[in-house]
């Protein structure tokens, strides 16, 4: 036999559990002979416990396998052993299988905490907290069981097309008492068990889609994955049909007009081959440059509560034609009637088809020939040289070199040799847009801003106590102006001289007219018409108009190439490709993709798209700084130490040199250094 102990109780159950207890076994795991049993008188006098004996039964190996027991007898060593029980259970509290038990000692009383999901009822009263159990305090522990019912509901998404089922289903909570062995302190600790209970039914699902009139479309697999869901989530239980959007008119070219040269193939010793140069591309009178396709109209969709769709509407394309070419076939084919450079432009429905003219020049253009200015194409057999100017609507090739010259082109302009100390352009009229949106775009958020300080100044009672009335908003917006919008004021002032250059590019006459207007609302020194809130929300509402509308114009038909380029200036609305020696002490400006194949050595590039330098910087510490905007990268072959490059408004100087390397922001908005390897 194993461990004996001697146990008393109230009863013969409570015996058994204090031994239980002392000995932290289970009731199959012990022998119990009972010693004495309770007995009970009138007003308590002469009760006496019950007393059991509990011995840890243990297995025996040998052949017989037999448990033997003691027999016991109440003698001087029992009731030793009775009152060493009663000593090691004094002042303390326990729990076993849900039931609480405590023995109080005179100068020790159990506490007890009670913990989430159980409710201690001590003589009858609910316990919160701690409580101090005393003799004759009857405890009753309840677990608490909590129901949570199913809830659902069936909402149609914005268009109709899609009835969604959200569930969240229910379940049922209830907590079992963990046992706490005999302590002086214990805490009435309970695990928590839950059961799913979705009871979700598929009737009443039916019976909801018919009150939101949903009669098509319905998915029965997701009603039946929502009725066995275990955890909230939504379902679509009913697709309606998508519109099938159409396609407006469209221009379909039968020629390829990418006049983009491929550029000169660099031999071993460093001279350039011409012979692998592309001729722009042309077409002969009679060609068919171009066919023009009607639109092609949607097909209606039906919502889950079977009402059409109707797909968005489509329109034809507008055609413009210029000159040298013509329409036939009810307008349905372009046709070119002279031979030259096909242009196509177009933006939005609006496409316009012409023949650029070209004039090929022999020979250089210097003070013999005199500056030339053509509305086509231009092509220059020799040079261009000190101070001559060579302008074109349409592209401008030079064979040879430029020297101390102007070459301005709407479009794109080739170098086949050297730029030395000019200033090439390239769609400048587009880089003018783009920096006149830009500053609209910052103009716009302070003008809104404005109007909003306006209306809140204007409806106070100081206001109304004032005589600005008589001169409308004139001193109240020369006062924001002065104080509140001083960054508003810069960025204005910048538009004004900004939008002067479009004289000169001929661009269109809403920004020269939106300029004016903002000198006499920001900047007058008298009141006039635009000092009200309708003419600035007028204002507000141009500036947005305008801005859309010229937001996405962009220079694909413009872009620069040369071989080499020094003490220049070079701007593009489209792509720059140096495919030479490269560029030295330059200032260039592309709104489109830098791509310098050879060395730039000083000088400071911005490039809108991002840039690729094959070697940047010098060992002799010329400052070279390379700036594209947020989002872009810029990537290097070999970059020399002192290089400065710039993402939006982070710069980082390298402090040595590395090699393939690739400029990237990182999500901090620092720049990091990609190694390609």
């Amino acid at each position: 036999m194993g461990q004996t102990i001697i146990s008393k109780g109230k009863n013969i159950d409570e015996a058994i559990h204090v031994g239980l207890a002392i000995l932290q076994g289970k009731r199959e795991e012990v022998h119990v002979e009972i010693i004495q049993k309770e007995t009970r008188k009138i007003w308590i006098i002469g009760s006496k416990p019950a007393i059991v004996k509990l011995t840890k039964i243990e297995r025996q190996t040998e052949s017989s396998g037999a448990v033997k027991e003691e027999k016991f007898s109440v003698t001087n060593a029992n009731e030793e052993q009775i009152k060493a029980t009663e000593d090691h259970l004094s002042g303390k509290a326990w729990v076993r299988r849900g039931e609480i038990f405590y023995r109080s000692a005179p100068l020790c009383y159990p506490t007890i905490t009670v913990g989430q999901g159980v409710l201690l009822l001590k003589n009858g009263y609910p316990v919160t907290g701690t409580t101090v159990v005393t003799e004759g305090d009857q405890l009753e522990i309840q677990t608490i069981e909590e129901t949570v019912e199913t809830k659902w509901d069936i909402v149609l998404d914005e268009d109709k097309l899609h009835a969604i089922l959200h569930i969240e289903p229910g379940m049922k909570k209830r907590f079992q008492l963990k046992d706490v062995f005999p302590d002086h302190h214990i805490e009435l600790k309970a695990e928590q068990h839950i059961e799913i209970q979705n009871t979700l039914e598929y009737q009443s699902v039916l019976q909801k889609l018919k009150s939101l009139n949903i009669v098509q479309g319905f998915d029965f697999t997701a009603m039946t994955e929502a009725a066995k869901a275990t955890k909230p989530g939504d379902f679509v239980i009913a697709r309606g049909m998508k519109p099938q959007q159409g396609k407006n008119g469209w221009v379909e070219l039968t020629v390829n007009l990418d006049s983009k040269q491929a550029g000169p193939k660099l031999r071993e010793d460093g001279t350039v081959d011409f012979r692998e140069v592309k001729n722009i591309p042309s077409v002969h009178p009679g060609q068919v440059i171009a066919v023009v396709h009607p639109p092609i109209p949607g097909v209606p969709g039906m919502t889950v509560t079977n009402e059409p769709i109707p797909p968005k509407p489509v329109h034809p394309v507008a055609v413009h034609l210029g000159k040298g070419v013509t329409a036939i076939e009810n307008g349905t084919k372009i046709v070119a009637l002279a031979s030259g450079r096909p242009v196509f432009r177009q933006q939005g429905l609006d496409v316009h088809i012409f023949i650029a003219d070209k004039l090929i020049h022999q020979g250089d253009v210097d003070l013999s020939s005199g500056n030339i200015r053509f509305h086509g194409d231009v092509d220059i057999t020799g040079s261009v040289e000190d101070g001559m100017s060579v302008e074109a609507g349409g592209t401008i090739t030079v064979f040879q070199h430029v020297n101390r010259a102007t070459i301005t082109s709407k479009q794109a302009i080739f170098i086949r040799q050297n730029v030395i100390g000019s200033v090439i352009s390239s769609g400048a009229g587009h880089i003018l847009v783009s920096e006149l949106v830009h500053l609209l775009s910052t103009i716009e958020g302070g003008i809104e801003k404005m109007i909003s300080s306006v209306k809140q100044l204007v409806s106070s009672p100081a206001f109304k106590r004032t005589d600005w009335k008589q001169n409308g908003l004139f001193p109240l917006i020369k006062l924001l102006m002065d104080y509140k919008f001083r960054s508003l004021a810069a960025e204005v002032k910048k538009y004004i001289e900004a939008a002067k250059t479009s004289n000169r590019q001929q661009l269109e006459s809403v920004w020269s007219d939106l300029a004016e207007r903002f000198q006499l609302c920001f900047f007058s020194n008298m009141p006039n018409e635009l000092h009200s809130l309708e003419q600035l929300a007028k204002l507000l509402d141009d500036i947005k108009t305008t801005t859309k509308q010229h937001a996405n114009i962009n220079g694909g038909d413009s872009y620069i190439e040369m071989a080499y380029a020094l003490n220049s200036t070079v701007y593009c609305s489209g792509d720059i490709t140096v495919f030479g020696q490269g560029c030295y002490n330059c200032t260039i400006h592309s709104d489109g993709f830098l791509d310098i194949k050879g060395i730039m050595r000083g000088g400071r590039a911005y490039a809108r798209k991002g840039a690729c330098i094959q070697e940047a910087g010098s060992d002799s510490g010329v400052v070279t700084r390379i700036v594209v905007p947020h989002g872009h990268t810029v990537k290097f072959g070999v970059v020399k130490e002192g290089t400065i490059v710039q993402i939006g408004e982070t710069a980082y100087t390298f402090r040595k040199e590395h090699r393939q390397i690739e400029a990237v922001l990182d999500e901090s908005g620092q720049i990091i250094l990609d190694e390609k390897r």
